[in-house]
């Protein structure tokens, strides 16, 4: 007996519009003339997942389709969401950013890469197109609740490697738990070589220049001051409290990172329902990129 045939779906112009759409943004001046505009195609966001679930996705950088029975999807925040060989929507995002900076995974392969998380699925699927030969992963381990001597500990405030060690610096959903974000990216600075790359995503106050803080840590005394009510993040090796958020990045930190020795900085928005890169409020994803 033959399956039955999908129903033709006819998108709407708008829907149309967020099969693969990219913009690029230096500044919140730059952004908020369109954040209006972009926060009304958050409404189209259920249609785009109709598509996805009729159609499947085609996976950034590697070219394969995943098939609509091999997604798992949950909304409404579809950021954390449309999984898929392991990833989340987040992650293709940034392979859609890698693929248009190195051009395929072969010759990113060529390049000293320094992943800031080794326990995602994320992770994962990077050693795997990778290898581990010229990639490095690693894990905050301070206070962990799971001990694991097999994943290298360090901490972005205090990185071990000599200075410009890579050409490419990882950093998913970190920023907002670092103690100390500008020396965290002096750090990375640091150690990336000069033309290097830091991509990165982590929940954004889009629509403000400050950011949102929550908690400061005085290094002095060890000690951490909550400024609203504790907030806590999933974490692999912090499964039963998580890790606290510090705060919410505004636009600000593209300033910071400049200020720490970044040459150009970008923050990609990126919505394809095509390659399964959706968000929540906004129709897709925030990306940071920084050139060293």
């Amino acid at each position: 007996m033959q399956a039955p045939e999908r129903p033709q779906l006819m998108p709407s112009e708008g829907v149309l519009a967020l099969h693969d759409s990219q913009h690029s943004y230096a500044s919140f001046e730059a952004f908020q003339p369109v954040l209006a505009e972009l926060l009304q195609q958050g409404a189209l966001l259920a249609d785009c997942i109709q598509v996805t679930q009729a159609l499947g996705i085609l996976e950034p950088f590697s070219g394969e389709h995943i098939p609509p029975e091999a997604l798992q999807i949950q909304g409404p925040n579809y950021r954390e969401s449309i999984i898929g060989n392991g990833l989340l929507s987040r992650n293709r995002a940034v392979l859609k950013v890698l693929e248009q900076s190195y051009g395929s995974l072969e010759a990113l392969a060529q390049k000293d890469v320094y992943l800031v998380e080794a326990l995602s699925g994320f992770a994962l699927w990077l050693r795997r197109k990778l290898g581990n030969e010229r990639m490095v992963c690693s894990e905050f381990l301070e206070d962990a609740e799971l001990q694991r001597q097999d994943i290298d500990h360090q901490d972005l405030c205090a990185l071990s490697f000599a200075d410009a060690s890579f050409d490419l610096v990882l950093c998913n959903e970190l920023f907002e738990h670092v103690r100390d974000l500008d020396l965290g990216f002096r750090e990375i600075a640091r150690v990336l070589r000069p033309g290097g790359h830091l991509v990165a995503t982590c929940p954004m106050a889009f629509g403000q220049q400050e950011s949102i803080v929550k908690a400061k840590h005085n290094p002095r005394s060890g000690r951490t001051a909550l400024l609203t009510s504790a907030e806590f993040h999933g974490d692999p090796i912090r499964p039963e409290t998580g890790s606290l958020v510090y705060r919410i990045p505004g636009w600000e930190l593209t300033h910071q990172l400049q200020a720490s020795g970044f040459q150009e900085v970008a923050v990609h928005h990126i919505a394809s329902w095509k390659h399964g890169v959706l968000g929540s409020d906004l129709p897709g994803v925030l990306v940071i990129e920084a050139v060293r």
